[in-house]
């Protein structure tokens, strides 16, 4: 396989990958075209072996600089880099353990049913909108110790603020989502300052505990809250979109499912797979390096291909296909390293009771026909732009 940089170059090159409609095609565009090479100013990594490499030198391969986009607020820690990263990954992983989400479960199940409810008797429903835009903003607020009842308004800010999350420079209307979103959070900080709840599980209760101990700042603890604004919903959006889009289409896989729901997990692991929302992860070199025998120079930003390499991952035939026999496939969509996804016991949560509470009212849906799945293209983290389903209207 070839791995120089001599390989012609087209203009766009990932913008011309065939993403839209088939992830599977467009990554074998990027992976085909070597295990290390460099395309319009950037660096990919697509190998199983390129892509382990960086996750595990963040020395080399800087999140900070590779996320460096301008902002006021210190995205906490994607942002950060060793050895100040360490330091926030301890005050943060206990937030986000098995244990706390465990705790969390039947709040956020009976959320996910709430949800699921008003549409039965409707015969109609798209799962982006009425499910996989909602269920996460609620479960964030949750997390945060903030109003569920507030999910609409800090929706529309959110998405403001995803929605440019491609673009090179942020436009006004992030801006000023941006600072009404952050003007919501400190009046939040600033409300549970005053009421401590040292009992509470709630993430902004926690920091606020710690705050003085750990010398916590109000702009640190902006910064964490903001992050998973800007990490945990659009891509939990997307992968619940893609969870219900495979099931739509493939009624025996949804059968299976149903029929033992053991196999919720292995289809959640799949999906994941496969369909990765956040599918690479931008990083700067430090230093020149070597990989896969491809020179790449100091100061260069890298896409780490995590997609292209969990292909590479999966043993046994048919990596393109979702495989509920093959327990334990590999996969690298939570990242690797120092830098893995803080959110992963929380989303893989999140995506069985979307399945378990839909499928316990709804067993029996399709596509409705002619419809083509289409995710936003080019965009940094990939979601399905709509997905109807019709089935039979009960009640």
């Amino acid at each position: 396989m070839k791995t120089s940089t001599d390989i012609e170059q087209r203009p766009n090159f990932y913008e011309s990958a065939p993403m839209a409609f088939d992830r599977s095609a467009g990554w074998r565009y990027v992976r085909d075209r070597g295990d290390v090479y460099e395309a319009d100013g950037m660096w990919y990594l697509t190998s199983l072996e390129a892509v382990r490499f960086a996750q595990h030198h963040p020395e080399i391969f800087s999140s900070a600089g590779g996320y460096d986009v301008g902002s006021p607020i210190p995205m906490v820690p994607l942002m950060i880099d060793p050895p100040d990263h360490a330091r926030y990954r301890r005050l943060l992983d206990p937030m986000l353990s098995p244990r706390v989400i465990n705790d969390l479960e039947d709040d956020l199940r009976r959320q996910a049913a709430e949800l699921v409810e008003p549409l039965v008797g409707q015969g109609r429903c798209d799962a982006i909108t009425d499910l996989a835009e909602l269920f996460p903003t609620q479960v964030l607020l949750t997390l945060l110790g903030l109003p569920v009842a507030d999910r609409d308004k800090f929706k529309l800010w959110s998405d403001a603020l995803t929605s440019d999350a491609s673009k090179s420079e942020a436009t006004p209307a992030a801006m000023e989502a941006g600072a009404a979103l952050l003007g919501y959070l400190q009046e939040h900080v600033n409300v549970k300052r005053g009421r401590p709840n040292p009992g509470s599980d709630a993430m902004i209760d926690r920091l606020l505990a710690v705050a003085d101990h750990e010398g916590l700042t109000d702009l640190d603890i902006l910064g964490m809250c903001f992050l998973f604004v800007l990490a945990a919903l659009d891509t939990t959006t997307g992968a619940i979109g893609f969870t219900m889009y495979h099931l739509a289409r493939r009624p025996d896989l949804r059968q299976t499912v149903i029929d033992d729901p053991a196999l919720i997990n292995p289809l959640v692991e799949e999906i994941l797979r496969l369909e990765l929302p956040a599918p690479m992860v931008p990083r700067r070199t430090t230093r020149e390096v070597n990989v896969a025998g491809v020179t790449i120079p100091a100061g260069a930003m890298v896409r780490i291909c995590m997609a292209t390499a969990n292909r590479e991952a999966a043993s046994g035939a048919a990596p393109d296909e979702i495989d509920l026999s093959a327990a334990g496939r590999a996969h690298l969509s939570f990242g690797g390293g120092i830098h893995r996804c803080l959110g992963s016991h929380l989303a893989r949560r999140e995506l069985r009771l979307i399945v378990e509470e839909f499928h316990a009212r709804i067993p029996d849906y399709e596509l409705p026909q002619g419809f083509e799945p289409r995710i936003a293209w080019p965009t940094g983290t990939y979601h399905l732009e709509s997905l109807p389903l019709v089935f039979k209207a009960q009640g």
